[in-house]
């Protein structure tokens, strides 16, 4: 493959912004104090822009895990330009090689050249000329297009003039762009490139151990909710990250929400049987070289305990199966032989867990 060259352009901002986000932020509140509106500003902004980018760039754009109302799809376009990390077409057409390559040499954050190659370095470069044959959808769509276009002067323009403003209302324009402009930049850019770095290094991979992919909760809390990466690069199309109620996905109740008022449409939601099978599968394969260590009486008692939860997703399928009313008694059944499958599996690997490992 023919080296790419550098894009100073690209290297002097990422270089430049912390200056003038962090630190710069923080020599400014320390000369001049910590107005009330300005930390109100940088979060106001920060979800509004981080929403954008991971509930309309990720989620809706590069996945079409729904779809929603064309002024929903201008918001998260004009508030994603401000994130500052190119255009939806570019941005899409990188994630879904990401997706089709992950790990493997065509993909543009591979975790296997480093964690700072795939947390920033692989900016550096300059892209190829882009025929974006990997978005065909997103060529088509208008707004998409004319996003395209002007994403980076609207980004520049609106990312640091409209916290400007705002600072400039309140008598402090400076303040505004420092906090709601630069610091807000800076973050946003940074939590994202978590998703590419910490989320391939750090975690557990419960669902497949097929590529790098980790869930890491406590990454969601800074990411809204992209910490759950594993899930999502064994269910791609699945509009959530986080699948239980308690996981911390609020680009996952966004979407909940718009839904709710009519605002999006056909959300795709990978079935939970399909969940259990995918767990118990990715258990078994890491089972069985501990399995074959194992006391026979214990190895017996674990071979047992996933068998059960075998033979329950099973019933489980053909209920779902033959559900055609889905009468209330048959949906009840169904969730009992899905919850009866959980804790058999879980029940298994509490045994293997104290089997010592092979020396």
């Amino acid at each position: 493959m023919k080296e790419r060259k550098k894009d100073w352009v690209v290297i002097s901002f990422f270089m430049l912004s912390p200056i003038l986000g962090v630190l710069g932020t923080a020599l400014y509140s320390w000369r001049f104090g910590i107005q009330w509106w300005q930390p109100l500003l940088f979060l106001v902004l920060y979800a509004m822009v981080g929403l954008s980018v991971t509930a309309g760039y990720h989620r809706l754009f590069s996945h079409r895990s729904y779809e929603c109302h064309p002024a929903v799809q201008a918001f998260y376009l004009f508030f994603g330009a401000m994130a500052l990390q190119n255009s939806i077409l570019a941005w899409a057409s990188d994630h879904r090689v990401h997706h089709r390559y992950v790990d493997r040499d065509w993909d543009p954050y591979n975790i296997k050249r480093g964690g700072l190659w795939a947390h920033i370095l692989w900016i550096f470069y300059k892209r190829a000329p882009d025929t974006f044959k990997e978005v065909p959808d997103l060529t088509k769509n208008r707004l998409a297009q004319l996003q395209h276009r002007f994403a980076n002067p609207l980004g520049i323009v609106a990312g640091l003039g409209i916290p400007t403003a705002i600072g400039w209302a309140f008598g402090d324009p400076i303040g505004g762009l420092l906090w709601g402009g630069f610091l807000r930049v800076v973050v946003i850019h940074h939590t994202t490139f978590f998703v590419n770095s910490i989320a391939h290094l750090y975690g557990s991979r419960p669902y497949t151990e097929e590529n790098s992919a980790r869930d890491n909760a406590l990454l969601a809390f800074v990411t809204n909710g992209e910490g759950f990466h594993n899930f999502h690069h064994r269910f791609p199309s699945d509009f959530r990250n986080g699948i239980r109620w308690y996981d911390w996905d609020p680009t996952k109740w966004l979407i909940r929400a718009l839904g709710a008022v009519g605002l999006a449409q056909r959300l795709r939601k990978t079935p939970q049987l399909v969940i259990e099978r995918t767990r118990l599968q990715t258990a078994l394969g890491r089972a069985e070289q501990r399995l074959a260590t194992a006391p026979s009486q214990i190895g017996e008692a674990i071979r047992l305990r996933l068998d059960a939860a075998h033979h329950s997703l099973e019933r489980a399928a053909e209920l779902w199966n033959g559900l055609q009313e889905k009468s209330r008694k048959d949906w009840k059944e169904y969730r009992e032989h899905v919850a009866r499958a959980r804790e058999h599996k879980r029940a298994a690997l509490r045994m293997l867990a104290r089997v010592p490992e092979q020396a």
